[in-house]
Formats: structure tokens, C-alpha cells, sequence
């Protein structure tokens, strides 16, 4: 009787497993079928080779989680570690944090005041009236062909002055019917040359447009580019004595013939050379190692603020490795068959349930 009723007990839990009800966690075990010999039921197996069936599920004492724990640590280091009571890593990974986000505000600081002090060099030493002062002097070969253009509806003195240079729409024109700064300066540097200044250099250097406000964009220029040169207060192209830039005084005639004032730097005399290999400011070399420091310090701070997220990244995988290894039970079921090529039996199963953590 109880080997009959031990049969039943598990042809039962060969079916339960086989529809997935019943045994909680479990499914898909075993492949039995119904036969008939003759006028009796029996159960055959299937397949001519033994086969072992097991299926296993992991479960974690006290309720913990190692999707909580990742989760935990994720927002915080050390805080999935702590939840499953390894203390000794969580002070480790809470404290790389500490340091990390420390080193990351102390360079962000230090970066910052690095960048008000060239930005304050910059507003002491580059001097915008002066670049357009410069530009003036090196366009002065249009004067001529301006003032033979003056008439009822256009004037020269309306074009060649410094209003009309810092004003950054008149920069560049897309259009072949406008007068843009940067055709004078072509034509100055190109088919005029010569006729009131001789300019080495070429005018392709001048494709950018000083920006109207001190962005970020405006104290990288003024340092970047050989076109801003002209703009510093040592600029070794002008007159300079006593540490004063001496100016020349220079006319145009608007279009009533009237001369018009227009006072610019004064140029050193002979060939101006305002390509990469003339004149120069050295205050931009110091200037730009300024820059170079300041963009050095905020890299070492972006550095920190990466081992940052990675430590928040390293914690979570660690955290969720603690539930595992100190809280998961491993459970799991196993039904054999032996296949003796017989009618089923007891000696032909066996059902093993098995626990560990």
C-alpha cells in the first residue's frame, strides 16, 4: 500500500511540475505519458536513454534583495553593503565617495578662480576700441576707393570709421551688393595694397567675428587667433613709448567732400607684417598659459567626478555580489529516470529535493 500510494504521490508531482501548478517556483518536469496494454492502464517512459530532470530556485534569507542592495548603491555607495550588514566595504565605497566628490569641488573651485583671473588679465590688457583701431589702420588702402564711390546715396565716412567696424553685423555679408568689414580688409590686403600701406599676411586670417558680449567663446578668441593681436595693449606692430601707444591721425571724406577725423593706432613705419611669423603681443603667450592651466585644473576635477560615477557603478555590482553570498538558499528538485526499458516502477524514479546556503 505505501509503495502504491508513493507511486501516485509522485506521478502527481510528475504532473503538477509538467503544468507548472502545485509545487510553488517549479515547472516543466518530467515527460510521462499514459499507455494502454491490452485492457490496463500503465505508464511507459519515453526515449530509450536515461534522463535527469532538475530545476532550481534561489531564494535569500531575512528578505533580502540583491536588485535592492544594486539599487541601494546606485544612489549611494555603500549603501547596498550596508544593507546587507558588510560594513567593512561600505565604509570603503562610502568613503572613495567622500573623496572623489571632495577632490571634484576642490579642482571645480580651484578651476573657477583660475578662469576669473585670466578673464581679468584679459579685460586689463585686450582693449576692443584698439583691434578696431588696428583694423582701421590696416584697411586704410580703401580710403581712396571709397571716397570715389561717394555720392547721393553713399557716403565713405559712413563706412570707414569705428562705429561702423564694431558693429558686428557689418562684419560679413552674404550678399555681393554689401559693404562688409571684411571686404575692405581683402581689398586692403589685396588688390589695394600697397597704395597707402604696404600689409603682409593676407586676409584669409580674418573669419571671425569678435562676439558682442564676454562669453566664454570671446576670452578663447582673443587668445586663439592671430586676427586679435592688434587688440592687445603690447602689440609690438604699434608706436609704443613710455608704455603709451602713440595714434595717427587720419582723414576721410564723407559726401559733401568733407574730411572727416578718424584717429587710429600708429603703425610702425615700413612693410606691416600681421601673419603668424610678424608682429605679436607676447601678453598672449602668458595669456594663453593662463587658459592651458585653467582648462588643466577643470580635467583633473571632470577626472574625479568619473571615478565618481564608477564607484557608484563598482558598489552596486558589489552589493548585489553580498546578498548573494551571504544570504541566498539554493533550492532544488530533481527527478531521475533509470529508463530500464520496463513498465514504470518505484526502482525506475527517483525524486530528490535538495536545500543549500
Amino acid at each position: 500500500m505505501i509503495k502504491i500510494l508513493t507511486l501516485i504521490m509522485l506521478v502527481a508531482a510528475t504532473a503538477c511540475l509538467s503544468q507548472g501548478h502545485s509545487v510553488p517556483g517549479f515547472s516543466g518536469y518530467g515527460e510521462i505519458m499514459m499507455s494502454r496494454s491490452g485492457s490496463t492502464p500503465s505508464f511507459e517512459t519515453e526515449g530509450s536513454t536515461p534522463r535527469v530532470t532538475r530545476r532550481t530556485r534561489a531564494e535569500y534569507r531575512e528578505g533580502k534583495s540583491p536588485m535592492v542592495a544594486a539599487g541601494l548603491s546606485l544612489l549611494l555607495p555603500g549603501a547596498g553593503e550596508f544593507y546587507g550588514r558588510d560594513y567593512l566595504r561600505s565604509g570603503i565605497f562610502f568613503g572613495i565617495e567622500v573623496f572623489t566628490l571632495s577632490m571634484w569641488a576642490y579642482y571645480n573651485s580651484e578651476g573657477n578662480d583660475k578662469k576669473d583671473e585670466y578673464r581679468s588679465y584679459a579685460d586689463r590688457n585686450f582693449d576692443e576700441d584698439l583691434y578696431y583701431g588696428g583694423l582701421l589702420g590696416m584697411s586704410r588702402n580703401v580710403r581712396e576707393w571709397l571716397e570715389g564711390k561717394n555720392g547721393d546715396d553713399f557716403s565713405a565716412a559712413d563706412y570707414w570709421n569705428y562705429d561702423y567696424f564694431s558693429n558686428r553685423d557689418n562684419w560679413d555679408y552674404g550678399t555681393t551688393d554689401s559693404l562688409s568689414v571684411r571686404d575692405m580688409l581683402t581689398l586692403s590686403f589685396g588688390y589695394y595694397n600697397g597704395l597707402d600701406i604696404t600689409l603682409l599676411g593676407g586676409s584669409a586670417q580674418f573669419t571671425h567675428n569678435l562676439p558682442a558680449t564676454k562669453t566664454q567663446q570671446y576670452y578663447e578668441m582673443i587668445g586663439k587667433y592671430q586676427q586679435f593681436s592688434c587688440g592687445w595693449n603690447d602689440f609690438e606692430g604699434y608706436v609704443i613709448e613710455d608704455g603709451v601707444i602713440q595714434t595717427d591721425s587720419l582723414y576721410i571724406k564723407d559726401s559733401s567732400n568733407n574730411d572727416v577725423l578718424v584717429v587710429i593706432p600708429k603703425f610702425i613705419e615700413g612693410e606691416f607684417n600681421y601673419g603668424p611669423n610678424g608682429y605679436i603681443s607676447p601678453q598672449v603667450n602668458f595669456y594663453e598659459g593662463l587658459r592651458d592651466v585653467t582648462n588643466q585644473t577643470y580635467e583633473k576635477g571632470q577626472n574625479f567626478l568619473m571615478l565618481t560615477l564608477l564607484n557608484h557603478v563598482a558598489s552596486a555590482f558589489n552589493a548585489s555580489y553580498v546578498i548573494k553570498s551571504r544570504y541566498q538558499i539554493d533550492t532544488a528538485i530533481q527527478i531521475e529516470n533509470n529508463d530500464k526499458s520496463q513498465k514504470i516502477g518505484l526502482d525506475n524514479y527517483k525524486l530528490t529535493y535538495s536545500v543549500r546556503w
